[in-house]
């Protein structure tokens, strides 16, 4: 090619690199804005899963997140334990947890069903700032 210069990526200067980075970042998956987010979120509980398995809402939302349950046990979030308590579900129940949502962050979701006291990781649910 004429007059064409080509060079790889590795011989440009961090800075560079870093930028062009967090350009294709907020491209890619920027973080949702808070108007888009529900304050009532329904999800499916199975055994070893959560569908959607990412509930995400906004901080200080008024959160509704109602479980419809395939399976019996106990499910809890952790970092919310205060205000979602652990609470029994039931096969066929859909279960309606009811919380402010004050602190941001990534909180597990977890289930103690009554095959596996122990508990599983059934998802993740996310609390992104205004």
């Amino acid at each position: 090619m004429h007059g064409s210069i080509t060079r790889s990526v590795s011989s440009w200067p961090a800075s560079t690199v870093l930028g062009y980075a967090l350009l294709l970042a907020g491209c890619i998956g920027g973080r949702p804005a808070c108007e888009t987010l529900p304050a009532e979120v329904e999800v499916t509980l199975a055994a070893e899963t959560l569908s959607p398995s990412d509930p995400a809402v906004c901080r200080g939302a008024d959160v509704t997140l109602r479980v419809a349950s395939e399976v019996d046990g106990v499910l809890h979030i952790h970092g919310y334990d205060e205000e979602v308590p652990a609470t029994r579900v039931s096969v066929g129940e859909v279960l309606e947890l009811a919380f402010i949502a004050e602190q941001s962050d990534q909180f597990l979701i977890e289930l103690h069903s009554d095959e596996d006291p122990r508990g599983v990781t059934v998802g993740i649910l996310t609390v992104h700032e205004p």
